[in-house]
């Protein structure tokens, strides 16, 4: 009688110790199976953002600008009152040191050997503009010939370059035209380029270096606009050039040819279909 109560309680004990193996395996394959579910979730919850980032990336670099230009200010060097006797060593040291400008001629000057100057210069890559026939203010503004002389030069560029030439720098700024010229300008679609960096190179006449060095201050004033440096065709210019490329370079800026189709628009009349 006692060995069967023995075996009864044996095998109670048995059936308890099975129950709890199976119970913990069960527990076991649950939290397995959880653990494995909260894993994977996180793992698509972290590679979403980087499939999103990635994407964004790549539309990025595709709305960078040409790589060229990256990272690049620009400068644009005006040369008025030409052509002149020293165009063509002015165009050499340009060429020299690996720049385009853009050269506003006066129609008058254009003659003999200056047309073969003039048609070099655009094959180069140099921008011309119109700036009168003249250069007299009086007859200008005050006798209302400003158009009139831009057209009229216009045409003798034409028979140069075999373009029409719709770049146009007013003779002492835009400030001198009046509002039926303003109007003729946009209506025959011509851009007006001012300037906002004066060398005022007539201040420092036979010193080149004196010039280099005014410029070379008021850069300082340009971090986001881009600086038209204003600058007359003379034999300082002429002597100016290396070092005045290398002060500009210096600053950041590279050195471009300022075209009618540039979306950066200056004038004076702060006009922005000019």
């Amino acid at each position: 009688m006692p060995m069967e109560l023995k075996t009864e309680k044996d095998g109670g004990a048995e059936m308890k110790k099975i129950y709890i193996i199976m119970t913990s395996i069960l527990l076991c394959i649950i939290c397995v199976v959880v653990g494995i579910s909260i894993f994977l979730k996180q793992d698509e919850v972290v590679q979403q953002p980087k499939e999103k980032i990635s994407k964004k990336q790549v539309l990025s670099d595709k709305e960078q600008p040409s790589s060229s230009n990256e990272g690049k200010k620009v400068a644009y060097l005006t040369i008025d009152d030409g052509p002149t006797e020293y165009m063509s060593k002015i165009l050499t040291a340009l060429k020299k040191e690996n720049v385009k400008a853009t050269f506003f001629l006066v129609g008058n000057r254009i003659t003999g050997d200056r047309k073969k100057d003039i048609k070099e210069a655009a094959e180069e890559g140099h921008s011309i503009g119109l700036h009168s026939m003249s250069h007299v203010a009086k007859r200008l503004y005050k006798d209302k010939q400003f158009i009139p002389e831009i057209e009229k030069e216009s045409k003798l560029l034409n028979t140069i370059l075999d373009k029409k030439t719709k770049l146009v720098r007013a003779p002492y700024g835009s400030t001198y035209l009046n509002d039926d010229q303003v109007g003729q300008l946009k209506k025959d679609k011509y851009r007006l380029l001012d300037w906002n960096i004066d060398s005022e190179d007539w201040k420092h006449k036979g010193k080149p270096e004196k010039m280099v060095s005014f410029i070379k201050e008021e850069l300082n004033k340009f971090k986001k606009i881009s600086p038209v440096i204003l600058i007359h065709e003379t034999e300082d210019l002429l002597k100016a050039i290396p070092d005045l490329v290398k002060t500009i370079r210096a600053k950041g800026f590279e050195l471009k040819p300022y075209f009618e189709d540039n979306n950066f628009h200056l004038n004076f009349k702060k006009d922005p279909q000019l």
